[in-house]
C-alpha cells in the first residue's frame, strides 16, 4: 500500500480509500479543497500499482494502522471509502470506532456471498482482465461491462492488476461480515447508494444504519458526476 498526504498535519485527519481498479488519483478532484481545512491521507491499495499483490482486507487495514501509528496520528475526523474501498473503510472503522468521528461508506458491496458466487465473479472479472491485458479492446468499454460505468476511471490501473490480486480482491468485495456495533457507533456511519447501483441490494444487511439514497445515480454516481458536490454533502 502507498500513502500520500496533503495539508497541515496540525489539522484533523481524513483518510480516503479508492475503488477497485483505481488508485489514489481517484481523489485528485477533491484533494486540494479538503487540504485547506484537513490533513488528507489518500492511499493506493496493494495490487493497484506495479510489483505489488493485494492479499486481504485485513492486510490493508494492518498497513493503515501501521502508517497512522508511525505518523503519530491517534484520531481521524473521517474515513471515507468507495466500493471496494468502502468495504475496507467499514471494516477499519468497525475495528477502531473510538478513534474515528465518522465514516462515509459509498457504494460498498457489503455482501457475504457463498463460494460459488465469488467464483463466478472471479471468472467474469478475470475474463475481462485477460482481454484488457491482450490489448485488443477498448479498455474503458470492456470495464464498463463489469463495473457499472466505472471504466473511464479504471482504465489506467486495471491492466496492472494481477490474477492473484484479483482473486483476493473478489474476496474483499463479496465476502464481508457485518460487525456488531452499538447505537452510538452506528450513528457515526453514513452509507451512500445510488438507486441504480446494484450494490444497493446489500442495504437489507445494514437497514439499522443511516442510508443516503442518490436518486437516479449508479455506482459511486454522485462522486463520479460531481466530486465537489460530494465533498460539500458529506465532509465539509
Amino acid at each position: 500500500m502507498k500513502f500520500y498526504t496533503f495539508g497541515s498535519p496540525n489539522n484533523k485527519a481524513i483518510l480516503l480509500i479508492h475503488t477497485l481498479f483505481t488508485d489514489a488519483n481517484f481523489f485528485e478532484p477533491i484533494t486540494d479543497i479538503l487540504a485547506e481545512k484537513y490533513f488528507v491521507i489518500t492511499v493506493t491499495l496493494s495490487g493497484h500499482y506495479p510489483n505489488s499483490t493485494y492479499q486481504s482486507t485485513e492486510e490493508e487495514i494492518r498497513q493503515i494502522k501501521t502508517f497512522l501509528n508511525e505518523s503519530n496520528i491517534s484520531s481521524l475526523y473521517v474515513v471515507a471509502g468507495f466500493s471496494l474501498g468502502g468495504n475496507i473503510a467499514y471494516n477499519f472503522f468497525s475495528e477502531n470506532t473510538s478513534m474515528i468521528e465518522k465514516a462515509i461508506i459509498d457504494s460498498a458491496p457489503l455482501f457475504c456471498f457463498p463460494k460459488f458466487i465469488r467464483k463466478h465473479f472471479y471468472k467474469k472479472y478475470s475474463k475481462c482482465l485477460k482481454k484488457i491485458k491482450l490489448g485488443n479492446c477498448d479498455v474503458a468499454k470492456e470495464l464498463n461491462k463489469c463495473f457499472n460505468g466505472m471504466g473511464e476511471l479504471q482504465k489506467k490501473v486495471a491492466p496492472i492488476v494481477s490474477y492473484d490480486s484479483l482473486r483476493n480482491l473478489v474476496e474483499s468485495c463479496y465476502y464481508n461480515k457485518k460487525h456488531k456495533l452499538s447505537k452510538a457507533e452506528i450513528s457515526k456511519i453514513t452509507f451512500v447508494y445510488g438507486t441504480k447501483d446494484v450494490a444497493r441490494l446489500c442495504k437489507y444487511r445494514i437497514r439499522k444504519y443511516h442510508i443516503r439514497k442518490m436518486k437516479g445515480l449508479g455506482h459511486c454516481g454522485l462522486y463520479h458526476n460531481d466530486p465537489l458536490k460530494w465533498v460539500k454533502e458529506f465532509i465539509l
